[in-house]
């Protein structure tokens, strides 16, 4: 952590990740640590609280849209739409979903943002006066209607009832433009948006579907977030090279989390790191939690070299580091990371 003060002076977190955000290439990589709540659990327990950890502090500090609502069983529960949910392998699993009609009328209209939410932000900005806070949307549109209709279902709806998707994510988008009046108005720096568009090997949607469904209810939400002077971020899983030129066209600033075993990192790098910045791009499907802490600190030496140069990139995993990955190889990608964000590569 002395070496990041050292190389920085009177530059808080925030002006850290601002200015990568501008494709500025900053003296020090802005650092997070992403881990899974058990593993996590498990570093506490060795480690003590997270401030004593052998590592910075997270420069960038994620509030996320609470998933979890009514507890069914200690595996089962409901969001706030009235969706079930299994809680397993660390994660969530959406089951039995509740609109049974493509009839949209029945989709229940809720406040998104919760008092707690509120007081989460406001206390968390009181605490971390120099950080940089992001609000996260889970399951915004596309994944939303997912969970009311089934995954299934919902890739069928797009082809045989477009009229009830459109009304669907109409009152989706305005669910969220209501929910950005509150949000923006809090003392955070950006919001991201939460939808998977991509799997492993391409967009689990066509291109058309996105720009018939997805891409001018996304602008709009885009639009309203810039306005305001926050950044605008998205989240989505898998292969979303086909779409990355229109989510750039309407406005996109931060993307997460360009995951390397789904997209080409220096292809990205190459051919939008010009428009936009990248958290994430370092996987947690290989060598991290499966090869040897050497092969680990390859890893994340060769992903960073590749995404930090001109700025835009935000030092993060990809995904939570899993629970089952290695002490020894969680040693060393946070050693690994302290070096990287410092420009120090392994040759």
């Amino acid at each position: 952590m002395q070496n990041k003060i050292n190389n920085i002076i009177d530059l808080t977190s925030k002006e850290l990740v601002l200015q990568a955000i501008n494709h500025h290439e900053p003296k020090c990589i802005p650092f997070t640590l992403y881990i899974a709540k058990p593993l996590y659990n498990k570093l506490t327990q060795m480690w003590g609280p997270r401030q004593h950890w052998p590592c910075p502090a997270d420069d960038t500090i994620r509030i996320l849209w609470p998933v979890e609502s009514i507890d069914i069983s200690p595996e089962l529960f409901r969001d706030r739409f009235d969706c079930e949910w299994k809680r397993e392998h660390g994660g969530y699993t959406f089951i039995n979903p509740p609109l049974k009609q493509p009839d949209a009328r029945k989709i229940p209209i809720i406040d998104l943002v919760p008092k707690c939410d509120i007081d989460l932000i406001i206390e968390t900005r009181r605490q971390n006066p120099g950080c940089f806070i992001y609000y996260q949307f889970t399951g915004t549109l596309g994944e939303r209607l997912w969970c009311l209709r089934g995954l299934e279902q919902t890739l069928t709806d797009y082809l045989l009832e477009p009229k009830f998707v459109h009304e669907a994510l109409d009152i989706l988008m305005e669910m969220h433009i209501k929910a950005l009046d509150k949000i923006l108005a809090l003392p955070i720096d950006g919001v991201t948006f939460g939808d998977d568009y991509g799997s492993q090997r391409s967009l689990m949607i066509s291109r058309q579907i996105f720009l018939d469904f997805f891409k001018p209810r996304l602008a709009k939400l885009y639009e309203k977030v810039r306005f305001a002077g926050k950044v605008v971020m998205h989240h989505s899983c898998g292969d979303n090279t086909e779409i990355m030129p229109d989510l750039i066209d309407i406005g996109l600033q931060v993307f997460h989390p360009l995951q390397p075993e789904a997209m080409d990192i220096s292809r990205c790098k190459n051919e939008f790191g010009k428009y936009l910045t990248f958290r994430g791009g370092i996987g947690t499907q290989g060598n991290i939690v499966f090869g040897t802490p050497m092969q680990a600190r390859q890893e994340i030496s060769n992903a960073v070299k590749i995404l930090s140069k001109g700025g835009g990139y935000l030092l993060e995993t990809a995904k939570p580091l899993p629970e089952e990955t290695p002490v020894e190889n969680v040693y060393a990608v946070i050693d690994e990371m302290i070096k990287v964000m410092n420009y120090q590569f392994i040759e």
